[in-house]
């Protein structure tokens, strides 16, 4: 939580933080000032003081209102903005003027925490003005992995989209026809067309888009029939849908007002799964309950992924125990963080230490892939309680359709 961030920073002996952005969406800063600004903005935080953060002058209003930031300001606040108007690469010049204003602000008696995103140049030039900086992986980060209330609401929102979607996505499946080579068709003004991944994407961002989120990049998996057994599969528009072949959809969009994803899997066939396709869902589908009915704070990840693989492997499958490389079977983690990031910590494996805290929002993963039949994966999102967890997936688990 955001009460943590000064914890985290005292136990690594740092006195200050500074966070620094040129471009809309930095999760970390928006994490801390719950703003989203338009233009360079600095944040700037001695260990339990309130902090200050810097605009643009056009966005000073705007974040008084909406921001979690008591002191907000603008550059012009500040004496020395000449550094800035006089330098010949203005650019530079901002962040020597954001050096001056941190050694007004900061503790320069003791290290100053930066993302370790923050670019080199950026930080050469902080350290050139006498700014004792070091990037730290996982300090905002740790913090960002239990969450608060409003975050937990804002998740549950983007995910009851999300099921709206999916819903739609998979009733238009079971409601095609079969054509020539199984190909699946639907109607519409009166004439048949293939349905395509392409189509099933576009009902799947439409919905999102009237609920208020989006997808970018590959957030959006429609993988068919063998291309089904590549867990990061996005689909081709062009690809065609069929009967009797697995269909994955994996979706983990974000909201575009509060920013968080969320993150579920189903898996369908139109028509009859055959026996290796059925074999292989009932085993992620008894491994994925096992992960929810193990998940509670205090449990070990590595202890989620081994009640996990011990079901996989009396079943018959292949998994990465002990890092063992494999080509089929189970090719990823049983779970992850989900919040400002698609994929966040904590990771459940067995390769990081995890500990499962309360209000961690984690998913569970559960998924077989094999090259020559196809894939199926099944995944929900939860709530880490002290006894247990909640889950925020309300969408049904069925196979055919």
């Amino acid at each position: 939580m955001r009460k943590d961030v000064d914890r985290i920073l005292a136990e690594r002996d740092i006195g200050s933080m500074l966070l620094y952005a040129d471009r809309p969406l930095d999760v970390n800063l928006y994490y801390l000032t719950g703003f989203l600004s338009f233009g360079p903005t600095v944040y700037l935080k001695k260990v339990d003081e309130e902090p200050v953060m810097i605009v643009i002058p056009a966005d000073v209003q705007r974040a008084e209102r909406e921001s979690l930031v008591k002191r907000v300001c603008s550059y012009f606040d500040f004496e020395g903005f000449e550094i800035v108007k006089s330098a010949s690469d203005q650019r530079i010049g901002l962040i020597r003027f954001i050096a001056a204003v941190a050694k007004k602000e900061l503790d320069m008696k003791k290290l100053i925490y930066v993302p370790p995103v923050l670019s080199v140049m950026v930080a050469d030039v902080l350290r050139h003005e006498g700014l004792n900086i070091t990037p730290l992986f996982d300090v905002i980060e740790e913090a960002r992995q239990t969450k608060e209330p409003d975050e937990i609401e804002a998740i549950e929102s983007v995910q009851r989209t999300a099921e709206k979607a999916m819903t739609k996505a998979i009733e238009f499946i079971a409601d095609s026809e079969v054509g020539t080579k199984d190909a699946l068709y639907y109607l519409e003004d009166g004439r048949k067309k293939v349905l395509t991944a392409g189509k099933i994407h576009s009902i799947l961002n439409q919905i999102l888009s009237d609920g208020n989120c989006i997808a970018e990049g590959g957030e959006l998996q429609v993988a068919s029939g063998i291309k089904s057994a590549d867990p990061n599969c996005t689909g081709e528009a062009e690809d065609v849908l069929r009967a009797n072949q697995p269909i994955v959809l994996d979706i983990f969009p974000r909201s575009t007002k509060r920013l968080y994803h969320t993150d579920m899997a189903r898996t369908m066939v139109k028509g009859k799964a055959s026996k290796q396709i059925k074999n292989m869902f009932e085993a992620a589908f008894q491994a994925k309950d096992a992960a929810v009915d193990a998940m509670k704070a205090g449990i070990l990840g590595r202890d989620i992924e081994d009640r996990c693989f011990r079901i996989l492997e009396k079943a018959g499958y292949e998994t990465m125990r002990g890092g063992k490389q494999i080509a089929r079977g189970l090719l990823h983690d049983v779970g992850h963080g989900v919040g400002l990031d698609s994929n966040e910590r904590p990771a459940i494996n067995g390769f990081q230490k995890c500990i499962l805290e309360e209000h961690n929002v984690v998913t569970a993963e559960l998924g077989l892939y094999d090259p020559d039949v196809g894939g199926v994966r099944l995944e929900d999102i939860l709530e880490i309680t002290r006894s247990g967890c909640r889950n925020l997936t309300e969408l049904e688990v069925r196979l055919e359709v």
